[in-house]
């Protein structure tokens, strides 16, 4: 086990390097001011995990910022753009806590980090796919379907909402974090075997999926009447008041990102096992 200098440390050099992330993230609205603080506190705790993990977590952080602006004029038209002042606070919780706690504990317990590195990085690449699904998949000419009910039109940007390009953005975006690993392997950045690449993939791509089903399932929904339309808004693009029709209240977006990526997590502890008792 880590002393507590040590993780004290490397927490400190991860919170230094999140304060200079931060103001470059906060200066171009990628994150608003409270995000910025738990991205900071965030950056510690990956930190904690060792440099793989940490470049890991930038790849998420900065493809996912990437992919966010692309074609942002187009996507606020439908309505499905980020708010301008950035990411919010509960945003970054819902999408970057799990795989920072697992990071952390991956640092501070070594005698378990053959069972913490799978979740940890599946975790990221489930968050990763769910952005690149959101932010790929607005771009799509027509109107998502819902995922547990494929006859059923919703509006872009709507929780369980479902495209053929978000599911491939989805893949990218869950690969993007195999890759980096891949090339954190070589260099000896990461001590795992190559077998777990795909694993990784495989499993961020369910738990966007997951998360899809989640949003359609548990998230609270609406419904315009004069568009006729499901939206996760309860005042329509269109000004009209919608009435709710299913979901719980308390089931937020953020809430669907943080059991999602949860769920994924403890998938790849139960695949963990298997890998190393093989």
């Amino acid at each position: 086990m880590h002393t507590l200098e040590e993780s004290a440390a490397s927490f400190a050099t991860g919170v230094a390097l999140g304060i200079l992330l931060g103001v470059i993230a906060y200066k171009y609205r990628y994150l608003d001011g409270r995000a910025t603080v738990v991205s900071v506190v965030f950056s510690g705790l990956y930190f904690m995990g060792g440099v793989g993990l940490y470049m890991a977590s930038l790849t998420f952080f900065f493809s996912s910022s990437a992919v966010t602006r692309l074609a942002y004029s187009s996507k606020k038209i439908k309505g499905s753009a980020e708010r301008e002042e950035g990411r919010s606070a509960s945003q970054v919780i819902g999408a970057g806590s799990i795989a920072a706690i697992l990071a952390a504990m991956y640092g501070i317990l070594p005698d378990y980090r053959g069972r913490l590195l799978l979740p940890a990085l599946a975790a990221l690449a489930a968050s990763n796919a769910d952005t690149w699904a959101a932010e790929i998949g607005a771009l799509y000419p027509g109107k998502p379907r819902l995922i547990t009910r494929l006859k059923v039109k919703v509006e872009p940007g709507t929780s369980g909402g479902v495209t053929p390009l978000g599911s491939l953005g989805a893949l990218v975006g869950s690969s993007l974090i195999g890759l980096i690993v891949l090339v954190e392997n070589s260099l000896g950045l990461l001590h795992t075997s190559q077998v777990v690449v795909p694993y990784i993939v495989v499993l961020g791509w369910l738990g966007e999926v997951l998360d899809s089903l989640i949003g359609a399932s548990l998230q609270v929904k609406y419904f315009c009447s004069r568009c006729q339309t499901l939206t996760d808004k309860p005042v329509h693009l269109c000004g009209e008041k919608t009435m709710k029709i299913g979901g719980l209240d308390w089931v937020s977006n953020e809430t669907t990102n943080l059991l999602a990526t949860g769920i994924t997590a403890l998938l790849g502890l139960v695949l963990s096992h298997f890998i190393i008792a093989g």
